[in-house]
Order: C-alpha cells, then sequence, then structure tokens
C-alpha cells in the first residue's frame, strides 16, 4: 500500500512538475516563435498556447496560436526562425526596448516582447491578430474542404486531394470571373471617356487596355484570397502568395499610371485650346515626375514583399548619397538648371531660340536637358546647366517680325524723283495692313555708289511661313514703285563713261516729268495697291 502510494505520489509531483514546465515563459524571443510553430506542427495547441501571455483563459491563448498560424500560412509568410536572436536580454536597436518584430514591414503589429523575464507574443497584438485572420479568411478557413467530398482527404505527392481540386476550381473560377470584368468595367470605361472627357474635348478613345489591367488585378487579388483557403504547406503557399503579390503590385503600378496618362491626356488636350503655352510645357515634367514616383513605389513594395528591410537600405543608400552628388555634380547642376528654367521662363514649348551657335524650335523641357528641333529637323538635347548659364535669344516671343534693307538709287536720280520715291516707300508701310504703324524709312546716306535708303518696318505677324510671304510681297511693290517712278536701283559698280562726245547721243538722262506729273503718277501707283 505504502509502494502504490508513493508511486501516486511520485505521478502526481511529475505531472505538476510538466504542467508548471508547459506553463512557463519562454526566456528568448527565439523560444517564443519557435515553440509556438513546432508545437502546432506537432499538433499540441495547448503547448504552443503558452507563447501568448494570456494566464486565466487557455482557449483564448489557443484560439490566437492557431489563428496567428493560419494568418502566416495565409499571407504566404515564411517565419525565419533561425534568424530570430535567442539572447534572453534583446534590445530593439530603434525602440530601444525588449521587442522584436517578426515581420516588421509586413506586419508591423505582430511582434514578441518580455513580460516578467519572459518572452511572448505581445498583448497588443492579439487584436490584430484577430483582425487580419478575418481579413484573409473572410469566410473563414475552411470553405472549400467543407464542400469536397470525403475522399478528398486522401493524399497525393504530399498534399490531399481537395487542395488539388480546390487549385483547379479556383483557375477556372478566376479565368470566368476575368471576361465577366471585363465585360462589366469596359462599358463603364468607354462612358466616362466618350461622354464626360469628350464632352467638350475631342479625346481619342485608345485606353481600353485599361479595362484588362484592372480586371487582372482584381482577379489575382481575389486568388490571393482563395489559395489561402487551399491551406498549403508552407513553403509552397509562400511562393505562390509572394508571386501573387509581385503580380499584383505591378499590374497596380500599370493602372495608376494608365490612370495618370488618362488624366495628363486630357490635360495635354485641354492645354492646346489655351493662349499659354506654359502648360504644354510643364505636362511632360509632370508626366516624368509621376513616372519615377509610380516605379519608387513599386520598387519599394517589391523589396517589402521579397522580406528585405527597406529601412535599413534606405538608411544606408543616403550614406552613399553624399558621395553619389558628388559624383553626379552634373547631373545636380542640370536639376538645378530645369528648376531655373521652369521658374524664370526663358522660353516655352515651340518658341524659336538661339543659344550660341545653335537655333531652332523648343520640343520638350525635361528634368536634365531641353530638346531643340533644328532647321534640317534634327533634334539637339542641351543640358539644362548650359541652357541656364548661357546667353539666350527668345524669338518666339516677338510681337512683330522685323523687315530691314537698304535701298540703293543711283546717283543720277533726281532729288524730285528721290524724294517722292521716299513718300512712296512711306505710304507702303501706311497703307499696307500687315506693317505697325512703328517703321523708319528715311535717307541714310551717300554710299560709295548709291544713294542709300533705309527701309525699315515691323510686320504683324508670328508665322514664319507668313513673314517671309510679308517680305516678298513688299519688295515687289518697292520694285513696282520703282519702275512707276522711273528711279533705278543701284548695284557695286564702276563706270567710266564720256558723257557726250560728238557724233554720240547723249548718255545723261532726260528728266522732262512736272511735278504735277510726278504726282498723278505717284498717287496713280498708291491708289492701285
Amino acid at each position: 500500500m505504502k509502494q502504490f502510494t508513493r508511486i501516486i505520489f511520485l505521478f502526481i509531483l511529475l505531472f505538476s512538475l510538466n504542467i508548471s514546465f508547459s506553463q512557463k515563459g519562454n526566456d528568448s524571443p527565439y523560444k517564443c516563435v519557435s515553440n509556438h510553430l513546432n508545437y502546432l506542427n506537432q499538433n499540441k495547441p495547448k503547448l504552443a498556447a503558452n507563447s501568448f501571455f494570456v494566464p486565466k483563459d487557455t482557449a483564448k491563448a489557443i484560439e490566437l496560436a492557431i489563428k496567428l498560424k493560419k494568418v502566416y500560412d495565409g499571407m504566404g509568410l515564411f517565419v525565419p526562425v533561425d534568424k530570430i536572436p535567442d539572447s534572453p536580454d534583446y534590445i530593439d536597436s530603434i525602440s530601444h526596448k525588449h521587442r522584436f518584430d517578426i515581420f516588421p514591414e509586413r506586419l508591423s503589429g505582430i511582434y514578441v516582447e518580455k513580460i516578467n523575464n519572459y518572452w511572448y507574443y505581445s498583448p497588443a497584438s492579439y487584436n490584430e491578430i484577430i483582425k487580419l485572420y478575418n481579413e484573409v479568411y473572410p469566410f473563414g478557413d475552411d470553405l472549400l474542404h467543407g464542400i469536397i467530398p470525403s475522399f478528398g482527404n486522401r493524399k497525393a505527392l504530399g498534399l490531399y486531394i481537395w487542395q488539388y481540386i480546390g487549385f483547379l476550381i479556383i483557375i477556372l473560377l478566376s479565368v470566368l470571373l476575368y471576361f465577366i470584368f471585363i465585360r462589366l468595367f469596359k462599358p463603364v470605361l468607354v462612358f466616362i471617356i466618350d461622354k464626360i472627357l469628350r464632352k467638350h474635348l475631342d479625346l481619342p478613345v485608345k485606353y481600353q487596355k485599361t479595362t484588362r489591367i484592372f480586371s487582372l488585378l482584381l482577379v489575382f487579388y481575389l486568388m490571393k484570397y482563395a489559395f489561402a483557403l487551399l491551406q498549403l504547406p508552407i513553403k509552397l503557399s509562400s511562393f505562390l502568395i509572394t508571386s501573387l503579390d509581385i503580380v499584383e503590385v505591378v499590374l497596380l503600378s500599370f493602372l495608376i499610371y494608365r490612370v495618370f496618362d488618362i488624366i495628363l491626356e486630357f490635360l495635354s488636350t485641354l492645354a492646346k485650346t489655351t493662349v499659354s503655352k506654359m502648360d504644354d510645357q510643364v505636362l511632360p515634367i509632370i508626366r516624368q515626375i509621376v513616372k519615377i514616383i509610380i516605379i519608387t513605389g513599386a520598387v519599394i513594395k517589391l523589396l517589402i514583399l521579397l522580406n528585405i528591410n527597406v529601412t535599413a537600405l534606405i538608411a544606408g543608400v543616403s550614406i552613399g548619397g553624399l558621395a553619389l552628388a558628388l559624383a553626379a555634380q552634373d547631373t545636380v547642376k542640370n536639376l538645378i538648371g530645369s528648376l531655373m528654367i521652369f521658374i524664370d521662363k526663358p522660353f516655352q514649348v515651340d518658341d524659336w531660340v538661339e543659344i550660341d551657335n545653335m537655333a531652332g524650335t523648343v520640343i520638350e523641357v525635361g528634368f536634365r536637358s531641353t530638346r531643340i528641333k533644328q532647321l534640317d529637323t534634327s533634334i539637339i538635347a542641351i543640358p539644362n546647366g548650359i541652357i541656364s548659364n548661357k546667353a539666350l535669344t527668345n524669338k518666339g516671343l516677338r510681337v512683330f517680325r522685323l523687315f530691314e534693307t537698304t535701298i540703293g538709287v543711283t546717283y543720277d536720280t533726281p532729288r524730285l524723283y528721290l524724294q517722292y520715291f521716299i513718300e512712296g516707300l512711306r505710304k507702303i508701310a501706311v497703307k499696307h495692313e500687315f506693317i505697325s504703324e512703328n517703321y523708319y524709312i528715311y535717307l541714310k546716306n551717300l554710299g560709295d555708289f548709291s544713294i542709300n535708303i533705309l527701309f525699315r518696318v515691323y510686320l504683324k505677324t508670328n508665322d514664319y511661313k507668313q513673314e517671309l510671304a510679308l517680305k516678298e510681297e513688299i519688295t515687289f511693290l518697292i520694285m513696282e514703285l520703282a519702275e512707276t517712278l522711273n528711279v533705278r536701283f543701284a548695284f557695286p559698280s564702276q563706270t567710266l563713261y564720256v558723257e557726250q562726245f560728238p557724233g554720240k547721243e547723249d548718255l545723261i538722262p532726260k528728266y522732262n516729268d512736272s511735278k504735277d506729273n510726278l504726282n498723278k503718277k505717284l498717287n496713280g501707283f498708291i491708289e492701285n495697291i
């Protein structure tokens, strides 16, 4: 009897020790996380619950342990247990507390901390665990398993039959949903573009591919939650979910860019109806800024999905930023030059500019350089740092086009003829509708071989082709006036002649017109202009 009592006492002692051991906390972050996962894998939820600080509610601790494990699996998060510190006195370098974040970028609300000299999942994480579980499994985690017959519980190649069937169902439903979404969203996008954007502007419909991107994005988003229902092994689940997340980020980036492209195309069409060209100059810069922001955001998100510490990476980049800035002084100079061009507005798109020996029409102002189309239609890219430090002539801002020439007439022209010729030139300037009232037509000087008349007028046009046509028209009027008044143009020459020679006709011209006759000729000419 005594021996039996000793055995019972020993059994009770061992049982109590086992309970006390099982209820004892974990002495490091590594022990806390590894015990949670390992005990669940061994189907020992009560022991796994010891990683949660819920002393009076074992059922709640078990629930939290199971749901957190399913959140990891459903989100495809493979916990790197071997990288978790095993020090009892571990201190986080950022918060300076006894705390360790398992997935600081993706699950910032889930972490372990030291409580009463032992490590547990933080009580502050418990509500976040329930919230994440409901997001990952909005219809419960047993939806697919419940609708497949019992034969699906057999295993093949490491997976259950119901998991293969569920995977096939998800793929078929995804393809079906893709075509349904295209049918639904395509008319909506066409309506927005045709009825709203084209209501005031003629914006071409060329963005119907946006519906395909949006439909694919929505399908992959739903597939991610559907794959969580398959309860696949963590490594396979991690691969599938991470792949879907990467595709989702890429599609979302394309979709955002497409939406901004539609908006910028609308604004570009609207800008063509305005007088100012500043909006034409700003839109290409905005397009580049948006593209850089989208690419940067997508890269950061992809790094987070690949469990790369973005904070440490940014810190490292900032340290190397100084060296990079020193090595890229010209690039920085060009960026500053772009800012100065945008602020000072020395030119706009479509302006004709001259810089040093280069001249042409501005077609684009970028971050680094300004592109100019030259007369031979070749494109030259001039760094903005050079433009901001050079003397620039902007002929695109001209209100008038200058037509200046020197008219040389022969020295044998009588003064009266010359006076009427100059007066006729002035009347051409007054009567011509494309010549400004500011003109300068005067006898300039007596040259080596001609009497020189300054003819300077300002043409009311900003079009180069029309400028040439007007200069041609005015030149013909000057020639016709000279023919009408019998005034001859001089040209560089040296002539030796004898004015009077016996037996020869005199070379001196005969000027027999009276003042009234010249006045009649002049008025008749002016009336015919």
